[in-house]
């Protein structure tokens, strides 16, 4: 038993010191490919995607800063965050350019507590909520409504036979948000800066806010998905990079993509056909607030990823539809 114990004691001493010595060999890599960058080009840096993996370029002279041998590389925000082999992982300090490498640790951490579905009950109309959910609501509705606040108070869209409609708590549909819609899907940008991306049982198509204002009414990509944040996975669930678009969604279907800043309710980047706009990113000098305002936008320089699946290639834009790939 005593030498079963010092056998697994030596194995698992062996093991930590053989990934100390493969992540101290992935970092003499990395110290290698970014010797050649200078501290004050972190801001410039513009990843882009090939066969090979992904690389960076500079957003002004187009020159390839970091051949695309990488699994994936994020924005400066503005330290540099980068996944080198979807194994180690690797952070590059943007004030004294240190690097930090770590091991991926993803874990899936199940809820302990079972939490207690929403019942329905012979209301008449409406719903209970408390603590931001809801624990009755009438039968009427076919599903439980989609709870949200809005100036402190509960609402929610409920469906009654595919037509939906904002409610609040007495079941009250709000005026021009009534049973008229066939499809209403809540975007919020800030806390009570809310719009609904509509489309009625008549067919229009546009956004609509909780005041009943309508905005870009058939002017939208028909029947398209909206994106407003992304993520950059890093190491684990916690240490991950949540990336809010600050107000900028983007639209799209099989065929048409755009980009709409939600603070004007107008295209930045009108619809698209020959370019996939997939997602936002954006470049930070300074680190920004992690509680999340609009105010922050005017401290961010941000792209939009574009993937090119003909050449299995993907690359960032501008507003002005500017492509960052290198130069040919």
């Amino acid at each position: 038993m005593i030498r079963l114990l010092l056998l697994c004691f030596f194995f698992i001493i062996n093991s930590a010191f053989c990934q100390d010595k493969y992540a101290d060999s992935i970092k003499s890599i990395i110290t290698a490919d970014f010797a050649g960058i200078q501290i004050k080009d972190f801001k410039n840096l513009i990843p882009f995607k090939t066969e090979e993996g992904t690389g960076y370029v500079h957003a002004k002279t187009k020159k390839i800063m970091l051949k695309p041998s990488y699994y994936e590389l994020d924005f400066a925000k503005p330290n540099l965050k980068g996944n080198y082999n979807n194994v180690i992982y690797f952070e590059i300090n943007s004030q004294t350019k240190d690097i930090k490498v770590d091991y991926q640790n993803w874990q899936l951490f199940g809820s302990q507590y079972r939490d207690e579905a929403a019942i329905s009950k012979e209301y008449a109309k409406g719903f209970y909520a408390a603590g931001n959910k809801i624990y009755n609501y009438s039968n009427i509705y076919s599903y439980c409504p989609a709870l949200f606040k809005y100036k402190n108070e509960y609402f929610a869209i409920a469906e009654i036979n595919k037509q939906y409609a904002v409610i609040n708590s007495d079941g009250d549909a709000l005026k021009n948000l009534q049973f008229d819609y066939s499809s209403l899907k809540m975007i919020r940008l800030e806390n009570d800066v809310i719009w609904f991306k509509y489309k009625t049982t008549a067919g229009e198509e546009g956004f609509i806010n909780m005041d009943g204002e309508k905005k870009l009414v058939n002017e939208i990509i028909s029947n398209s998905r909206t994106q407003t944040n992304g993520s950059f996975n890093y190491i684990d669930t916690e240490h991950s990079i949540d990336i809010n678009y600050y107000g900028y969604g983007v639209e799209s279907n099989d065929e048409f993509s755009g980009v709409i800043d939600f603070t004007t309710m107008s295209w930045l980047i009108k619809p698209q056909k020959n370019l996939k706009i997939e997602a936002v990113n954006y470049t930070a000098e300074t680190n920004v607030s992690d509680k999340f305002t609009i105010e922050d936008r005017k401290k961010l320089k941000f792209y939009f990823l574009v993937n090119d699946e003909k050449n299995n290639t993907s690359y960032y834009i501008d507003e002005n539809l500017k492509k960052y790939l290198p130069k040919s």
